[in-house]
Parts: C-alpha cells; structure tokens; sequence
C-alpha cells in the first residue's frame, strides 16, 4: 500500500502532499539527498547503528530538508519501515522537525489506520499539539479519518482536545462540520467544550440545530442517533435549543467591544 495515509487522506490536506507520499514511495533517497546522507539511510535501513552513528558524527544531520523538502525521517516513514524510523530517532531525528510548508512528521500520521506510527514519534517526544500548514491541529488529522484510536493516544500524550484550527473551530466542531456525530460524543465524553464557538460565532449547538432544521441528517441512520446522543448530552449541560445564531453572536460580541466585531 502506498502511504498516502500519512496525508491523512481527509479533503482538508493539500493534493501536493499526497502526489509527494507518491512519488517519495516510488523513489529511492538519491532523488532526494545527497551522497553523503544516502550513505546515512542505508546503514539506517539495514539497522547499522555504529555506521550511521559514525557518519552523523562526521557531519550529517536527520534534520534537513532534502529536494521537494522531504526530510530523512518523512522520506523513511513513506518507506514503511518502522525499525529505521525507530533507529533515526534514537539517532537524534526529531519527530517535530518542520518541512519549510509547517508540516511535520505527526501532523503526516496522526490520521493513519496503523496508529504505531503515531505512538513511536509521540514516544521519542513528538508534540501532539502539532499544526500543518493549515494550522490544523493534528487532533484535526484524526477526527477527519474517524480514528478514535488516534485520538485518544493524542489525548493520552496530552494533546490540548480544545486547540483551535486558524478560523477559530476545534475539533468538536470540525467533526461536526463533516457530519462525524459519532465522533463528536466520543469528544464530548473526553471533555471537549460544546459550549466554543468560532470565529463566525457558531457553536456545537448551532451545528447541531442548523443539521436538524435542514434535514442534513437522515434520521434512518446511525449518524442521526449520534447526533441526537450528542445534543442531548449538551442539554443535559444546560444548553438550550434553539441556540443563538452566528449573526447574533457576532452582535453580542460587537456590543461587548471584542476586537475584530
């Protein structure tokens, strides 16, 4: 299986990563780096500690960005080998490294089906509030693929289930917005706040009441069941139906002085 996984295979990423995963699967590291780090990922790949040690002593660094800025540790992880990608970070490559576009190596995997990868960059200290060039959360990443495994080993390694993507959602409202209400109670129940709203000035409950009063979900499907386990559990909270609209929270804002409105 080619690892187009690793652009999380959701409509929020751009196309060009995933043509990279292609094309970096398909190539082997002289298309991408020089001699010298060539010689570095083969003692990688064939578990050659003492060499590959040697050579990073001698000057290379896993840390660079390479032609179509692939890094070592991305390039590696596209090859689907885990015991290099294990040996590069013991070898000091760094899961939080950036590529020039602001991805790294955790925003790439947060959203794949195999969550070992997820599990071995967060052990070597990846961060799991990492953001894309989206400034997409990679909480995001795994809501998107409906990966409650991922999720909750990002929630388990301390990823804040509250950030906030650039317009102002998080993920509870993200899974909302792509009609995941399975997802969204699997949130609420770690704690997710129902009670955020975006930059436009709309909330869960709004979601929710715009999805119902549109018929935006059949109400022959699970999905329906989930939605209305979810705005039942926001009620049981306190939140009462219908809730103010974004046109009049924006006023309620502006009235306040909040910047911006």
């Amino acid at each position: 299986m080619v690892f187009c996984a690793l652009s999380g295979l959701s409509m929020r990423l751009a196309c060009v990563l995933c043509s990279l995963v292609w094309v970096a699967s398909q190539m082997d590291a002289e298309q991408f780096f020089k001699p010298e780090m060539v010689t570095v990922l083969q003692h990688i790949q064939q578990g050659h500690e003492k060499e590959a040690r040697a050579a990073l002593t001698d000057g290379q660094d896993l840390n660079i960005h390479g032609d179509e800025d692939i890094t070592p540790l991305l390039w590696l992880i596209l090859q689907q080998d885990k015991a290099a990608v294990a040996l590069a970070l013991k070898l000091g490559a760094d899961a939080n490294f950036k590529r020039a576009n602001g991805d790294n190596a955790i925003t790439a995997v947060a959203g794949n089906e195999d969550t070992d990868w997820l599990k071995m960059l967060l052990e070597a200290g990846g961060d799991p509030n990492s953001v894309d060039r989206n400034q997409e959360p990679a909480l995001f990443q795994a809501v998107g693929e409906g990966n409650k495994e991922a999720v909750e080993i990002l929630l388990d390694h301390d990823a804040n289930v509250n950030a906030v993507d650039g317009p102002g959602s998080n993920a509870l409202q993200y899974a909302a917005a792509i009609n995941d209400f399975e997802m969204v109670y699997f949130l609420l129940q770690h704690g997710a706040d129902f009670t955020h709203s975006n930059d436009t000035g709309a909330d869960l409950a709004w979601n929710i009441h715009k999805k119902l009063s549109r018929g935006l979900v059949s109400s022959s499907s699970d999905n329906y069941e989930w939605l209305m386990k979810s705005k039942q559990f926001i009620e049981e909270k306190g939140v009462s139906f219908p809730p103010l609209s974004p046109k009049e929270v924006r006023a309620i804002w502006a009235k306040e002085g909040k910047p911006g409105y």
